[in-house]
């Protein structure tokens, strides 16, 4: 088990992308941010970008429902598999084509989809576990008690915090999955996540604190960031209008531009400090 240098791990995020720059543009940003922009406006969400009165009622809401929950795991395979297909072109160091490294992403990010959608059920079912009692009652048509309700709110209180963090710790125990999968360019996401596992065993409490300090940066500039888009959408007072929606797109790509890179360089960098493997070459020489 290898042991972390926190400053290390961030030389090699910050020099994962130098030497094929140009692909890496084009599949974070062209693939993983403009393709599912292009897809919302397209398939139904520009009406409502331009138009949002028009999908106000209950027809178009009803419409959007089914819509919209196909372009989400559209846009997650697209945006997922962006993060595969820039890390397998950086762990290839050119070795993978353009062409080959996409369609390695957006195949690898199938399984990992699918584990996303059962550590949501399993989520869900957790919570209704420890929950479900305060609002069982309303389920069934009643009123729970005030009992039942304060004990569920003081809980809520407890757990949530410690369950973000036990969040955080996680991903630090399974930030290198992506890596492993992309160097190796295996679709098994098992294994990724059994060797992420072994590798950032020795270095999880330095890798969880690396991971909060990114958090409050970014939290930082999210804030900022929110304010600036939130002004400049109602300036004028009353319903967004057409231009205030170009804005938000306009802060959506400033923002999801540095995300997609830093959600690609980060697990990268700790990769490669902790010693992975390499499939062609060195990335950082």
């Amino acid at each position: 088990m290898n042991r972390i240098s926190i400053s290390q791990a961030w030389s090699h995020a910050t020099g994962f992308f130098s030497g094929q720059a140009v692909n890496h543009a084009v599949v974070l940003i062209g693939v993983g941010i403009v393709v599912p922009l292009l897809l919302q406006f397209v398939l139904g969400g520009g009406a409502a970008m331009t138009d949002p009165m028009a999908f106000a009622g209950a027809r178009g809401m009803a419409a959007m429902g089914p819509l919209a929950m196909l372009l989400g795991l559209i846009n997650y395979v697209l945006q997922t598999g962006s993060y595969f297909a820039s890390w397998r072109i950086g762990f290839s160091n050119g070795g993978e084509s353009l062409g080959g490294a996409i369609a390695y992403g957006m195949i690898a990010a199938l399984p990992v989809l699918l584990l996303v959608i059962a550590a949501a059920i399993i989520l869900v079912l957790l919570a209704f576990l420890v929950f479900g009692g305060a609002f069982l009652p309303m389920l069934m048509g009643g009123q729970p008690s005030q009992a039942a309700t304060a004990t569920t709110g003081i809980l809520m209180l407890l757990l949530i915090p410690l369950f973000l963090l036990f969040l955080v710790w996680l991903g630090a125990r399974l930030c290198c999955m992506g890596p492993v999968m992309a160097d190796r360019r295996s679709f098994n996401v098992l294994t990724g996540l059994n060797e992420s596992w072994q590798m950032t065993a020795a270095s999880q409490w330095k890798i969880f604190g690396y991971f909060l300090l990114i958090g409050l940066a970014l939290m930082v500039m999210f804030m900022v960031m929110g304010a600036i888009v939130g002004l400049s959408m109602f300036a004028g007072g009353g319903a967004p209008s057409t231009g205030s929606m170009v804005g938000l797109i306009v802060g959506a790509m400033l923002l999801g531009i540095p995300m997609a890179y830093l959600q690609v360089a980060v697990p990268a960098g700790i990769y490669r400090a902790l010693g992975g493997q390499v499939s062609q070459g060195d990335i950082f020489a």
